[in-house]
């Protein structure tokens, strides 16, 4: 019989007690610096696992979509054998600063209109749908008086 691994009797949130790695967190700066500065995110290492602990479902998405550039930029770095990302959702040590009031940015009307063009010719429909959220997203806003 294999024995069980200990994590499965330990609670989810442990993982955000656990050790900050900074040589790790050093290596993923340039992907993740803001994150962690703004004390939103940490990382740390558990065997094979790089482990992402984050304040928000907004960053761990952020996240999920950078895993594999995470991985090789770890990798590249010289911590060789993490082949897999886990990422929890917890308090960090330290909370995270005031948001900032997000600037309105604007496509031009030809991107628009491209990504418009594109939405029409795509047989995905979800991307055809993305593709025109963000579309209509992005137009400019009525000029007030």
């Amino acid at each position: 019989m294999t024995p069980q691994r200990i994590t499965r009797f330990i609670a989810r949130d442990w993982s955000a007690h656990s050790s900050r790695d900074r040589g790790v967190e050093r290596a993923l700066e340039a992907l993740a610096g803001d994150a962690l500065q703004a004390g939103r995110l940490a990382f740390t290492l558990r065997e094979n696992t790089l482990v992402a602990i984050c304040a928000d479902r907004g960053l761990a998405t952020e996240l999920r979509f950078q895993q594999r550039e995470l991985l090789k930029t770890l990798g590249a770095a010289g911590f060789e054998g993490v082949e897999q990302m886990r990422i929890r959702l917890a308090s960090t040590p330290r909370a995270p600063e005031p948001a900032a009031q997000r600037e309105r940015r604007e496509i031009p009307d030809e991107a628009r209109r491209i990504l418009s063009d594109t939405a029409t010719s795509i047989q995905d429909p979800g991307l055809a749908r993305a593709l025109e959220r963000l579309a209509r997203a992005a137009a400019p806003s009525p000029k007030q008086d």
